[in-house]
């Protein structure tokens, strides 16, 4: 019986940017309890930077799978873009929760709210049968 494609609509995950912010919160913490306070500054500085240059980074998009041998056909459109362009798919962690792709040089990190839950499903079999 042949496989059907598949098509997974990638948005940023809310969870994720809470998971940075609470880490953050966390150096934070660590730094008003023990640095000098001029250091507060210098960190609140830094890490709001790095919240903020890897919010405008994320973007979502759609991941089309097309059956075939050695895998099938793998193509990524990016928010904003109006075709499909094909790309090396590798799966380079497959949990409960993350899913961690590399899309040619890209990294992507699927979340459970990055997609919906039938949509990730279906990818994790797919990928679970790439591996074998």
């Amino acid at each position: 019986m042949p496989r059907t494609p598949i098509t997974i609509r990638v948005v940023p995950s809310r969870l994720a940017r809470a998971s940075h912010a609470l880490i953050a919160l966390a150096v934070m913490a660590l730094l008003v309890a023990y640095a000098h306070p001029g250091l507060w500054l210098l960190g609140g500085v830094t890490l709001g930077s790095v919240l903020i240059s890897q919010y405008r980074r994320e973007r979502g998009g759609e991941l089309r799978g097309q059956p075939g041998e050695a895998g099938g056909a793998w193509y990524w459109r990016a928010q904003g873009e109006a075709v499909f362009r094909p790309v090396t798919l590798r799966c380079h962690y497959l949990g409960s929760w993350l899913i961690g792709l590399r899309l040619g040089r890209e990294s992507l990190w699927l979340w459970p709210d990055s997609s919906e839950r039938e949509s990730l499903r279906q990818l994790r079999r797919r990928l679970i049968q790439l591996a074998i």
